[in-house]
């Protein structure tokens, strides 16, 4: 029997107890903490993401630490992150969350080309994307909604944006009449409406998307770094 069994402590109690620390270390609150998270953050880089561990890495995307991020993609190209994860249902949800919860410039850079690489390549085929999740108007709307709009259509962030708005259009292309119904038009037509106003110099995305949604935020604003050993 070993030391902790005998002193009363099971199995479960020390998961719960590892859990614990690992979750204070993933909150990033102090520097000694963002060390911990990036040696995990590496780790994991060097473990890889498959369809059985990838919500981990969905948790490390969204924390609001670059040093972490960084440290969790290394040097894989953003857009290919998620290159050999099947897209399904709940991971693609799970992206249009990250979306939502973030306000405008709330999101590193870095995480949302990771997120806009898969959702690219699954909405690629609008229809079949669409057939994986059915994206709705709040989605398309929180996508939009980080546009930069201090920069231009070639901006590689921008770009990923509005390809993936012009598929998410193009579910009104004559092709594709067969399998319109009310509710995809609405979410084809406010892609093309967003799009619209943002490739229009005299326009502007508070005339598509609801004010509300474009309140700004500053990625690094709150940001611990770690420390300097």
């Amino acid at each position: 029997m070993k030391r902790w069994e005998e002193e009363g402590w099971q199995e479960d109690d020390l998961n719960k107890l590892e859990l614990s620390f690992l979750r204070d270390i993933l909150k990033c609150k102090e520097a000694k903490a963002v060390d911990g998270a990036i040696a995990y953050a590496s780790y994991l880089n060097k473990v890889g993401v498959n369809s059985d561990n990838y919500p981990i890495y969905l948790k490390l995307l969204a924390i609001r630490n670059h040093w972490v991020v960084d440290a969790l993609v290394g040097t894989t190209d953003p857009d290919t992150f998620f290159g050999n994860i099947q897209a399904n249902y709940y991971i693609i949800r799970d992206f249009f969350q990250a979306f939502a919860a973030a306000r405008r410039g709330g999101l590193y850079e870095k995480s949302l080309l990771v997120y806009l690489g898969m959702l690219r390549r699954t909405y690629h085929n609008p229809l079949e994307g669409y057939r994986i999740y059915p994206v709705t108007i709040s989605d398309v709307n929180h996508l939009g909604k980080h546009l930069n709009e201090e920069k231009d259509q070639m901006f590689d962030l921008n770009k990923n944006i509005l390809s993936i708005l012009d598929k998410i259009a193009s579910l009104l292309d004559p092709g594709n009449t067969e399998s319109i119904d009310d509710e995809l038009l609405k979410v084809a037509t406010q892609a093309n409406n967003i799009r619209g106003k943002f490739l229009d110099m005299t326009k502007s995305l508070s005339e598509a998307i609801p004010d509300l949604m474009l309140q700004t935020d500053e990625f690094s604003a709150q940001e611990v770094p770690p420390s300097k050993s």
